[in-house]
Formats: structure tokens, sequence, C-alpha cells
């Protein structure tokens, strides 16, 4: 019987195929400086030509690096995931990290010992996470030894680094609007009833409402993620609420949809407010008034302070809630 399998391309081959030397060409496939870019033009036409594929398990044991940093969410649906992450991986390219994406798929919005197993079985250099651990998991992790971000949550209460944004006084700005526009009904459909974000951009919205003399009603709570929507559309058709102020902009267009199939229009027969502006990163059928956090930057400061705990020398990043504001981006869905 034929023997198929091919000789396996080593270094030496590519410093022979390359007249390079085989330190040479090592630092070239491992992002290391001090070489030219025609240099490494050469080393990456002979790896294509030869066939040579970087064994990431084998050099990461010889380097105790894989290069790779792993980035974490609950599911991939919503735009400002895809957005962020793209702004980020390509940072962390720049300083010669590929990235990993895991999702749970929506089972739950922390992380949890099922989904930290899978990444650290890949050995990633850092960890991003869009989710915050589970409790039992903070020593868990912090026991890994593994660089941890926690993104778009305030990573204090767990002893770990974070970077957030001010979602009390990016509800604040939905609040004040919904009632300066003249809504009296208003309503919060927010996603996980125990998620800090979501609670805290809930929080701010009540307060916005207090300081107009107004009250958000319990009954005019709800959290998607465990609720069915019929019934949240089934109160705003009815008019018993009028103005809803929503945890994203996903959820936003969900409900602005079903109620366009009862021939509701927003901003006419109701008014609803998102979070993300996601219109600005992709086309959308419709402008919606919407929160904006400042996502290119808050992207930046994400990959920044994670490549910070990665780099061997301290380097101070700036607090993103500190130096940014979000704003209220006004749309055709309210008044």
């Amino acid at each position: 019987m034929a023997n198929d399998s091919k000789k396996k391309v080593t270094l030496k081959d590519i410093a022979a195929k390359t007249g390079l030397s085989v330190n040479t060409v090592s630092r070239v496939l491992n992002k290391k400086p001090y070489y030219t870019k025609e240099v490494e033009e050469k080393v990456n036409a002979a790896c294509k030509e030869l066939g040579y594929i970087v064994d990431m398990n084998a050099s990461g044991l010889r380097s105790g690096s894989t290069h790779t940093i792993a980035i974490l969410f609950d599911d991939l649906v919503n735009p400002f995931y895809s957005y962020t992450t793209d702004i980020i991986s390509r940072r962390f390219e720049e300083k010669g990290y590929n990235s990993i994406i895991f999702a749970n798929n929506g089972r739950t919005a922390y992380v949890d010992y099922e989904q930290m197993r899978n990444v650290m079985a890949r050995k990633p250099d850092g960890i991003l996470s869009f989710l915050e651990p589970e409790p039992d998991m903070v020593e868990f992790i912090r026991n890994s030894g593994i660089p941890f971000v926690i993104f778009g949550r305030d990573g204090k209460p767990y002893g770990m680094m974070g970077v957030d944004a001010d979602e009390v006084y990016g509800g604040k700005l939905a609040g004040w609007h919904i009632a300066d526009c003249g809504y009296t009904k208003p309503a919060y459909v927010g996603s996980w009833h125990d998620v800090k974000v979501c609670l805290d951009r809930q929080r701010g919205f009540e307060e916005a409402l207090a300081e107009r003399g107004m009250v958000l009603p319990p009954e005019n709570v709800f959290y998607i993620r465990e609720q069915e929507l019929d019934p949240i559309v089934a109160r705003i058709a009815a008019g018993e609420i009028d103005g809803v102020f929503c945890f994203n902009d996903v959820i936003a267009f969900v409900l602005i949809e079903a109620l366009e199939s009862r021939g509701l229009e927003a901003g006419e027969d109701y008014g609803i407010v998102g979070y993300d502006n996601i219109q600005q990163m992709m086309r959308m059928p419709r402008i919606i008034t919407t929160v904006d956090v400042g996502s290119h930057d808050f992207a930046e400061a994400g990959a920044e302070l994670m490549l910070s705990a990665l780099s061997e020398e301290e380097n101070e990043v700036p607090s993103f809630r500190e130096t940014h504001r979000s704003v209220l981006v006004k749309g055709r869905s309210t008044r």
C-alpha cells in the first residue's frame, strides 16, 4: 500500500530555500523584531511554496506562548460584538496575537466552568471576556495565571481588570429623553435580571424618570432573555406603554418589527430608545434613537488593557469610564 504521507517541512527547509539562517526564519515566523520587509516576504513565499504550517502547540511549549488571545461572548447575534471584536482583534494582530472566539450560544450571561475549560484547553496567553465570571469561577480564573480582562463590565467587584462605561448615566440619557418627549407610560426591556450592566441601565432610567416626577412601574420591567416577547408587544399595542427603553438596539429592532406587524409605527404611535448605536456600524432599515457609548474608543481601550496585562512593562491605561461620556443619538423612533 502506497504511503501518501508527506514529509514534514521544517525550519531548515525554509532556511535552505531562502538562503537565510534558521534563526532568522524563526524570528520572522514568530514575529520577533529586527528583520526587513523583504526578508519577511521571502520567508512567507517559501512557506507557501513548501506548504509549511506552524505547529502552534509545539511552538507554545518551546516559547511558553501560543500568541493567541481568547475572546468570550454569550452569543454572536448582536452586531455590537462583531464591530468591537473586529477593532480589538486588529489591534491584537498588530502586536502579533491571533484571536480565538468562544461563544456559549446564550446558555448563560456568565463565564462558567464549561466555557473556561474549553478556553484553557487552547492555552491562550490572555482572555478578554464580554461576560462576567460566575462567582465560583473567580478563584479558578485567578489560579490559572492567565491575564483576564472583563470588557464592557466592571471588573472591580471581582478584583479583576475591566473596561466599562458609566451605564447608569447611559440609562439616565434614555430616561430624560423619554420624559422630555412627553411619554407618560414608560417601560424598560432588559436582557437578564441578574446582570449588573442591565440593572445599572435600568437604575439610571428610573432615576432620570424620578427627576422628571415619573415612576417606572414594576409591571413595566421586562427581561427578554427570560420572558416571552408577545406579552410585551401586546401591552404596547394596547396603549398601556408608550415610551420604551431597551437594553440594546437589537431588542429595540425586534420590538419595532413585531409592532409594525400590528400596524404601529415607532416615533408616531409609541417611542423607543435603544443602546449601542449599532446603526453607525452597519446599514439598518431605519435610524432609531439610541445611546452611543463610543464603541470604537471603547474597543480600543479594551484591547490596550489586555495588551498591557500581557506586557512585561507596566503601562498605565486610562479609565474609559473616566475619560468618555455616553451621548444620546436622536433618531426617528421617538418624537
